[in-house]
């Protein structure tokens, strides 16, 4: 049975780390930057603009837990020690700008054997792009080379996203009270399991379709209304296509363009308790020049 109505109604926001930062780092040098995010801000930005836009839905809603969703690379998988390293750079300096207000989570990555279809003419246009292609390898016979390689998937991530925010809004219908948590140190590079954190409210920063399931969910089941947020680059998805059935009235997009993004940086050097000084420079030109260095 739902509890009491919340004295202190609570906006979650959820942040699919992989979908944010993919696009972005394929980008060139100044739209790169925006990878520098501080999702605390954003977060905010967001609660402010659902609550003017959105009032009866998020109008009384004060910004509760931001979680957000990451992978990494265990010990025992071949990796890029660069890569590694600017990652847990960011999430340092996002941790500590924020004094721990972002709850990072991580998920993991899986080896496995996929076994992949290339048709006879992509592999000449990889040759002819100066990529190696062993001949011996490929049957002249056939149209098609089905090679078998080892790929790396990311895992548990989504599901714990959507898992998180279904459990949230269930604890907020409930009538559980919403304390705001604050993540320690050295926890936002190994944590692996989001904290409960009941929400009246909800957004999922994220252009996956994927989550779409679990925001409905948490509309019909739980009242707790949702927004799907698509930060640029992404478009996102049309909810009158793509919803179940008929579109929920309580499910939301909206997009953060390029500017409102940029406005929601990370300072472009962050200082550290231990002394040590986070420049965001240094970390856009090791991951420009691993870039070059690959020929990217």
């Amino acid at each position: 049975m739902p509890g009491k109505p919340s004295a202190d109604p609570r906006v979650n926001v959820y942040i699919d780390g992989y979908n944010f930062y993919v696009p972005l780092s394929g980008m060139d040098r100044s739209r790169y930057e925006l990878s520098w995010c501080d999702f605390l801000s954003l977060a905010r930005v967001l609660t402010k603009r659902l609550a003017a836009e959105h009032p009866t839905e998020f109008g009384t809603c004060a910004l509760g837990a931001v979680k957000y969703f990451t992978a990494t690379i265990p010990e025992n998988m071949p990796k890029d020690r660069s890569g590694i390293e600017r990652k847990y750079s960011w999430l340092d300096a996002l941790h500590y700008h924020t004094a721990g207000k972002v709850e990072v989570i991580h998920g993991t990555f899986r080896a496995r054997r996929h076994r992949f279809y290339i048709e006879r003419d992509e592999l000449e246009n990889l040759a002819r792009c100066g990529i190696a292609v062993d001949w011996k390898l490929v049957n002249p016979a056939s149209a098609t080379f089905h090679p078998t390689l080892r790929i790396h998937e990311e895992k548990q991530t989504d599901v714990m996203l959507a898992c998180s925010l279904v459990t949230d809004a269930a604890l907020g219908r409930s009538g559980s009270p919403a304390p705001l948590s604050v993540q320690a140190a050295p926890h936002h590079r190994s944590n692996t399991r989001p904290h409960p954190a009941p929400c009246h409210a909800a957004i999922v920063i994220s252009a996956d379709i994927d989550f779409l399931p679990a925001a409905e969910m948490t509309i019909s089941v739980f009242s707790c209304p949702v927004a799907m947020a698509f930060t640029f680059p992404h478009t996102g998805y049309d909810l009158g296509e793509m919803a179940h059935g008929r579109r929920h009235p309580h499910l939301f997009t909206i997009e953060v363009a390029e500017a409102e993004l940029r406005r929601c940086m990370l300072p472009p050097e962050v200082p550290l308790p231990d002394g040590r000084r986070i420049q965001f420079e240094k970390i856009k030109r090791s991951h420009f020049n691993r870039v070059k260095a690959t020929g990217g």
